[in-house]
């Protein structure tokens, strides 16, 4: 969702305040977005659904500045006295595999109610023991440098049986939710 100052600048440059649903078909088209993405942008769809968290695309962003009177994002970022914050530095719970030890369980949850549990096999191997809701099944061996809340899962190999499926993303749309680790007994 954008910031508040933002879309304060859409409603009154559209010339309406409290937008709607129903106002985002010709918003949408004015700017040169998709309805979807524009109902992401203003928080228009579930109060808990992970599109709400979803970060716009820069070229998006760089459309509606645009739209707003601006050269592009950047500017837009200027005229509001803030940061672009494409980049920043800051503490993030994560988990790097070469910290494990074999045999430790690791529990991953996501949105849509996906969950997936994990044991250390070393060497930055995982052998999937139960995955919900997810493309990943028990037995498949996935190799991840490091787990990060909020951010995307991302394995660089997938291994089902002897077959190797190669790379893997999941929770693109709002990142991990919860990372647990249970030490080996």
């Amino acid at each position: 969702m954008l910031p508040n100052i933002i879309i304060k600048m859409i409603e009154a440059r559209y010339g309406k305040k409290d937008l709607q649903s129903c106002d985002c078909p010709a918003l949408a088209e004015a700017i040169g977005v998709s309805e979807t993405t524009l109902k992401r942008m203003l928080g228009l769809v579930g109060k808990d659904s992970p599109e709400r968290r979803r970060i716009p695309h820069r070229s998006t962003m760089d459309i509606l500045s645009h739209w707003l009177g601006y050269t592009n994002y950047s500017d837009l970022l200027k005229f509001l006295n803030q940061e672009d914050s494409a980049s920043e530095f800051a503490d993030v719970e994560s988990i790097e595999t070469s910290g494990l030890h074999s045999g430790d369980i690791v529990e991953i949850s996501y949105d849509p109610e996906r969950r997936v549990r994990m044991r250390y096999e070393g060497a930055g191997i995982l052998r999937i023991e139960e995955a919900v809701n997810s493309k990943l099944l028990p037995g498949d061996r996935i190799k991840i440098p490091y787990l990060v809340l909020g951010l995307e899962l991302i394995a660089k190999e997938v291994w089902r049986g002897e077959k190797c499926l190669g790379a893997y993303r999941a929770a693109k749309d709002g990142g991990i939710t919860s990372i647990e680790v249970k030490e080996a007994n």
